[in-house]
């Protein structure tokens, strides 16, 4: 049977027994389960099944169990299949749709392939904002720290070859990959092997469509994937969801009363744990200690969020953070500990949105180890956003920014920057998306 008989008689399946809508989630691990587990009221109010398909047993989660359960959503790993074949996954699940999030990995790419050859829509939900990073002016965007690096990459050559240099391969090949494909993987593997990146996604990373948070990412899609704009939707922020920020805090944040020490809070983004930037650990530790102590002189303290999935490096950086009084703060208490700041100081990570949207005086990191990091444009437009290239020269610049501050301004940019609203909507406009892709997949097969 082809595809497009058996896309048909999935449609009659469907309309006349009452069968569900199937669709799972692809990932290279269980780290992003949380983007996939939203989105599961909207669907089970559809009758939509969701499964989470990942690869972590390849080496980002070595030892996990072959299926579970994250809260209500229901995860598999590719050793429940039996086998490292993506197309028996895709023959096991038959899924209707394929969510991902993140498109350029080789063993995301393949899985693409294999969705395209049998005819089922893909979505790539971005899972971030892109343009927080410096992604349009074609420089260098990170610096390496070369031993740091070397030593992070070494520990997934294993990965890549045992698994994802062969999966990919096999991709190509059954699914008659031309010259072209083939050409575009050596060049990768030539790029990865010396630490570069590419200026443009390869053909195979484009899905059906994408989604994107806010309005200023939909060039990236754009740019980078080759999508047209009208297959790239907008479908709101889901930060303001997992840090409880709700839509009536949006450019109300105020100066918090000071009690004698005020606060600075550190948004990092885990440049140090993949080495880009710093050395180690203990590089990254000595970056934040010495900016706690240059702080502390002009009467603030200093508080870091670090970036939770990194929970090996995190154990290397925290004892020595709290040996220093640097207040470490979690998910959980980011939002409440955030709006008792005078400021954040950022690095290039989707949640320093956050504070910008309620308003607050953003620093952007640009001293010491990162005196080379570059920013992103919505990062940059922010009316109240200011590169620190020195330390000492945060309460300088706070002074400043009471006396420049302008509302109107900021209200500008909250209304480019802040997402379609309600932001509890977020995941029913994804679900919309998705049926519209199916349906559409649907009608092509029966004409």
């Amino acid at each position: 049977m082809c595809h497009r008989q058996r896309l048909a008689a999935r449609f009659v399946s469907i309309i006349f027994f009452g069968d569900k809508l199937k669709i799972i989630g692809f990932d290279s691990w269980t780290g992003g389960a949380h983007h996939f587990e939203r989105l599961l009221p909207a669907l089970e109010a559809l009758s939509i099944q969701l499964t989470l398909v990942h690869i972590g047993s390849w080496g980002n989660e070595p030892g996990c169990s072959p299926e579970r359960r994250i809260n209500n959503l229901l995860t598999r790993d590719i050793t429940f299949y039996g086998s490292d074949s993506f197309e028996t996954v895709l023959d096991i699940e038959r899924p209707d749709a394929v969510i991902l999030l993140s498109t350029d990995t080789f063993a995301h790419r393949a899985f693409i392939r294999y969705c395209k050859l049998r005819s089922i829509p893909t979505l790539n939900l971005y899972h971030g904002l892109v343009n927080v990073q410096d992604a349009e002016s074609g420089g260098v965007a990170y610096e390496m720290s070369r031993f740091a690096h070397a030593k992070y990459a070494f520990s997934k050559i294993g990965k890549l070859v045992r698994h994802t240099l062969p999966c990919y391969a096999k991709a190509l090949l059954k699914t008659k990959a031309d010259y072209s494909d083939w050409h575009r993987f050596m060049l990768d593997i030539i790029k990865m092997s010396v630490g570069k990146t590419s200026t443009i996604a390869a053909d195979d990373a484009g899905t059906t469509k994408c989604a994107v948070y806010v309005p200023a990412d939909v060039e990236h899609a754009v740019h980078w994937y080759g999508f047209k704009k009208e297959d790239v939707l907008v479908v709101g922020n889901p930060d303001f969801l997992h840090f409880g920020l709700k839509e009536n805090m949006i450019g109300h944040w105020t100066i918090p009363p000071s009690n004698g020490m005020k606060t600075i809070m550190y948004i990092e983004t885990g440049f140090a744990s993949v080495g880009l930037f710093f050395a180690g650990a203990k590089d990254f530790s000595d970056h934040l200690i010495d900016s706690a102590q240059v702080l502390a002189t002009y009467g603030y303290k200093l508080c870091v969020k670090l970036k939770p999935h990194q929970v090996e490096f995190n154990k290397s950086v925290s004892p020595s953070l709290e040996g220093a009084g640097i207040e470490l703060v979690s998910n959980q208490d980011f939002l409440s500990k955030m709006m008792n700041c005078s400021a954040c100081i950022v690095e290039t990570t989707t949640v320093a949105v956050i504070p910008a949207l309620v308003g607050m005086p953003l620093l952007l990191a640009n001293f010491g180890n990162l005196k080379s990091l570059s920013f992103g444009s919505v990062l940059t437009s922010y009316p109240r956003a200011y590169l620190l290239q020195q330390i000492s020269d945060v309460d300088a610049v706070l002074h400043e920014d009471v006396q420049v501050f302008n509302k109107d301004k900021l209200n500008n940019w909250l209304y480019l920057n802040a997402g379609p609203m309600p932001p509890e909507k977020m995941p029913d406009r994804v679900v919309a998306i998705v049926v519209e892709m199916i349906s559409e997949n649907m009608k092509g097969a029966i004409v």
